[in-house]
């Protein structure tokens, strides 16, 4: 069985505890918590409950990104996702994305506001602050990369009439994310003793990936080497496809390359919710299924995968031995399923959520380095082939046979490269859509188009911002809704 993180043990028996016991139900009270370190800490553990529930991270968040990527169709109630008409038929599903999305920030916000009244170092407080701030920064990032401007609360919200503010620029938003980043990638620890808390190099690296996002080249480059330079972290090595247990199992707590994730386990209530998403129900891959995402293998990314990159044969099936001991063939109508993610002991999940990892930095290095020089360099070459040399299970930090070369590679087919390494890196890491979307709108919808033959509606590009958040917030109205709803 999986070792129960530390943070989870905190989540579970002390966090929640101290939440329910203390915390009136019907408002925020000063008086009766806050007064202690410790209040600070169940505070921060609130956020990440919040976050790791079924309608945000723990299943609909990531099931709704995967089913956006050009290497994947949704089925069921995911069809409308992929088909890029727009995001109203699963407006119930992205409205509880922003309202939990708010709730983690304004959870965040009340430890921000009232940690500098706490008794306690001016380390652990800058640290307890700066976790805040790194869990604001990345419920931001969220917003903002899929509802475009939003509200900007920094303060904490107690009653209903205190629920305002006008749309900020996406400028203004992304501006407060890096703020809020920077404060943390110099107040957080390097090292945590309770494993699923942020450290300065998960501030580091998703700092990294925002101003990747805003092309910044130079500073995304930048700060990706800072944390690869560190040497706090490695790839794991594999020399089989199924070596990829070491880093996604759902009996791993941690590995050398995890920078941050969101952390699950096989206890009732506490499993990865979304495990269920890529399987059909009768695997040994999990317990139950919906096979809620499915590739074909004419898409381009799955066609053009090489059958020695160990990451296809973890990644990919097309056939599996049922519960009974059948092999069963997936139909010829969707006939490839992904299996990256599997627990088939429990129907309590165990896989964490893997949201930052060292590929991150070396990818984002390679990517930025490249930009900024209007080429590719040496180092953005090297960074690249560590990550592809893994893969095909050769030492990453040794030159092997299957590296890439500089000659001939413009700084956009160099990108092109680094893109479609991403792709395989990453895939089911929830990261495609939020690439596609960073090459340009004209460049994301020929893509699409190429791939999987749809044509991607404008209004697929951002979500509807709530009614209720419309009808609700004195400083919003139905004009200042996204295009299209």
């Amino acid at each position: 069985m999986k070792k129960l993180p530390f943070l989870l043990l905190l989540l579970l028996f002390s966090g929640c505890n101290d939440l329910l016991e203390e915390v009136p139900q019907d408002r925020l009270s000063q008086e009766n918590f806050y007064k202690t370190k410790e209040d600070a800490i169940a505070g921060l553990n609130a956020v990440y409950s919040q976050m790791r529930v079924g309608d945000a991270y723990g299943s609909w968040y990531p099931a709704i990104m995967v089913g956006l990527d050009d290497y994947t169709l949704a089925r069921g109630s995911q069809v409308p996702i992929s088909e890029y008409q727009g995001m109203g038929a699963l407006i119930g599903r992205t409205d509880n994305l922003w309202r939990i999305f708010y709730q983690c920030i304004n959870s965040a916000n009340i430890v921000i506001d009232l940690a500098p009244g706490i008794a306690m170092s001016e380390t652990d407080r800058n640290a307890i602050i700066g976790e805040a701030r790194f869990l604001r920064a990345l419920n931001y990032y969220n917003l903002v990369r899929n509802f475009g401007g939003v509200p900007l609360r920094t303060t904490s919200t107690t009653k209903l009439d205190q629920v305002g503010g006008k749309r900020a620029s996406v400028e203004e938003v992304y501006n407060q994310i890096i703020e809020d980043l920077q404060f943390s990638e110099t107040s957080l620890p390097a090292t945590v003793s309770q494993i699923g808390r942020p450290t300065s190099w998960a501030a580091k690296t998703l700092l990294a990936d925002v101003y990747l996002t805003r092309e910044n080249w130079a500073s995304a480059r930048d700060k990706a080497l800072e944390v690869i330079q560190s040497g706090a972290f490695s790839l794991v090595e594999v020399k089989t496809p199924d070596d990829f247990l070491k880093v996604f199992g759902p009996e791993i707590v941690t590995s050398t390359e995890e920078v941050f994730s969101l952390k699950f386990a096989r206890i009732a209530g506490q499993g990865w919710g979304y495990v269920i998403f890529p399987h059909p129900g009768d695997t040994y891959y999990a317990v139950g299924g919906f096979r809620a995402h499915y590739a074909k293998p004419e898409f381009p990314l799955i066609k053009n995968w090489s059958n020695a990159d160990l990451r296809k044969e973890y990644n990919l099936y097309s056939e599996y031995t049922n519960r009974a001991g059948k092999v069963v063939q997936l139909p010829a109508a969707e006939p490839i399923c992904f299996r990256k993610y599997r627990d088939g002991v429990s129907d309590q999940y165990g896989n964490d959520f893997p949201l930052l990892r060292y590929a991150d930095a070396l990818l984002i290095y390679a990517e930025a380095a490249s930009q900024a020089n209007n080429g590719p360099t040496a180092e953005a070459l090297e960074y690249l082939n560590r990550v592809h040399r893994r893969a095909y299970g050769y030492t990453p930090t040794l030159p092997s046979p299957v590296d890439f070369t500089l000659e001939g590679y413009t700084a956009q087919t160099f990108r092109d490269l680094v893109l479609t390494e991403r792709a395989y890196e990453f895939m089911l890491e929830f990261k495609r859509w939020y690439d596609l979307k960073r090459l340009g709108t004209d460049r994301l919808k020929a893509i699409i188009k190429e791939s999987l033959g749809k044509d991607v509606a404008d209004s697929h590009l951002l979500w509807p911002i709530p009614k209720q958040e419309i009808d609700n917030n004195p400083d919003i109205n139905a004009e200042d809704q996204n295009p299209g709803y």
